[in-house]
């Protein structure tokens, strides 16, 4: 929720947007990774490289990249430590429905305090005669 408050609704906007996305990126990966390779250790750092190139070199988005393979890392290490892929599985939509929530409530705050919290533009120095 902090991460995607902003006292600009437009600039919180945008932070739900890329950490949205690069959540589903990290999600696809995972579950994607869990999927065909199975539940073993090495998984992780092969996760967590591809996660990194898709999001910086497909998806390019420089804002909130680094929730890609964050993401991609508890999957794969929900899979792991609960012997399941679909434990895996539970835990990215899981991760998935606690950023949208959190997003939504930094969005929503951003919105309320853009009205309660008026911030006037700085004001233009005078030029010299």
């Amino acid at each position: 929720m902090v991460a995607a408050s902003d006292p600009e609704p437009e600039q919180a906007r945008r932070v739900f947007r890329n950490r949205i996305v690069n959540v589903l990126v990290g999600c696809a990966v995972g579950f994607g990774i869990l999927l065909l390779g199975g539940r073993s250790d090495w998984l992780i750092p092969l996760a967590l490289a591809v996660t990194v190139l898709i999001s910086t070199y497909v998806v390019r988005i420089k804002m909130m990249w680094r929730q890609a393979p964050i993401t991609a890392a508890i999957v794969i290490a929900a899979g792991i430590s609960r012997s399941s892929t679909l434990g895996g599985i539970q835990e990215g939509l899981h991760k998935v429905a606690e950023v949208l929530f959190g997003c939504i409530v930094g969005l929503l705050v951003s919105w309320l305090m853009s009205k309660v919290w008026l911030i006037e533009p700085p004001a233009k120095e005078a030029e010299p005669a």
